[in-house]
This record gives C-alpha cells, structure tokens and sequence, in this order.
C-alpha cells in the first residue's frame, strides 16, 4: 500500500498545537477540555466499545469520515488520563492526517481499520502515529505552561536543597507524575514533552 505521510517536525507540531489552543481553549485554563473540544467545538461522537483492546489490542480509533472516536470502554470508564490523551491523539488524525485518511485509506468498521492500518509501511505508520502522539501531548501539556511547572518543581526541589538534574530515573518518574496531575496526564507524556521541550535531565 502506497501511503505518504506529511512531513511534520516537532516544532511544526508544536504550531499546529499553539494554534488549536488559541481557537478551541484560548483561557488556557487547566486541564485542557479535551471531551468537551471534541463533542461540542468539532461536534464528533465519542462511542464506547467493550472489549475493543483485547479484540483489537487498541484502546481508540477514529471512523473513515473522522466524525466518531472509538474508545475502549474500560479506557473510558477508569482510566481518565488514558481517555484523555487517547481523545487528543485521534482528534490529532483528524487534524494532521485528515485527507490521508479520507483519500488513502477505506475502512468500514474497526476491524477494517486495524487491517488499513496495519498495510500501511511500517516507515510511514510510524511517521503518522509519532506526530498524533507529539501533537496529543502539545494540545494538553501546552509548552508555556509546561515550562512554568518544571521551573516550580525545580523551584521546590531547591529549597528541600536538592538538584532536579542530580535525581536518578526512578524519582524522575515521580516529579513527572506530579507534574501531570494538574494537566491530568501520565507521568509518561510529561516526561517526553519534557525531553520534546530540552527540560528533562531524565
């Protein structure tokens, strides 16, 4: 299957994000309303499906005329900041990848589609899953803001008398899961926004 995926840098993304947040959440208050920029600014549906990670081994998908986004309904019932980067990452198709999807792919269903998706060169499918994964992150953790948190929790850590960049890996992941509680994240997408954005000593 002959697929090109547009050529996208991080920093690129990183407009696309900026320019998104100024028109779909210009207060920047926090977190990001993800459901709520999906539903009722793009006015898509957000369906539920049980079961669809262990049938599919995927916890979304978007439909063909990019206007439902399919979640796995344990996704969707308990695990919220799971739920909301999957959100921002199939929104991030629709935004970047669009006529992609509506002129070179065809699926009908989600089993259509992970077979679509799976055609597709392993080259290009990386491309397309890397950029919805960076502009996912930069729609939620936006870059300004991202900066203001690291430099309080360096703030923080130094008047305990201690160095951010002296901390092992371990208690990393701990600064970056107190982190993405207020963009209601994981500490995984904080700490590659962090290593995105050259913060992280981690």
């Amino acid at each position: 299957m002959k697929i090109k995926a547009p050529y996208l840098p991080y920093e690129k993304l990183r407009e696309i994000a900026d320019g998104f947040l100024a028109q779909y959440h210009p207060s920047g208050r926090l977190p990001i309303p993800i459901a709520e920029i999906v539903e009722f600014q793009f006015g898509m549906d957000i369906v539920p499906i049980p079961g669809l990670n262990e049938s599919l081994e995927m916890d979304s998908s978007i439909s063909n005329d990019l206007a439902t986004i399919y979640i796995d309904a344990a996704v969707f019932r308990r695990q919220p900041s799971r739920y909301r980067f999957s959100l921002a990452h199939e929104l991030s198709h629709k935004l970047i990848h669009g006529d992609l999807f509506r002129e070179q792919l065809s699926f009908a269903n989600l089993a259509e589609w992970k077979a679509a998706m799976t055609a597709i060169p392993l080259k290009e499918y990386g491309f397309i899953e890397w950029q919805a994964y960076c502009l996912a992150g930069l729609m939620l953790v936006p870059s300004s803001l991202l900066a203001t948190a690291y430099e309080k929790a360096e703030r923080d850590a130094a008047e305990a008398g201690i160095s951010l960049r002296d901390l092992d890996a371990e208690s990393g992941k701990a600064i970056c899961a107190a982190i993405g509680r207020d963009f209601q994240v994981s500490g995984g997408v904080i700490r590659k926004r962090l290593h995105y954005d050259h913060h992280s000593p981690w």
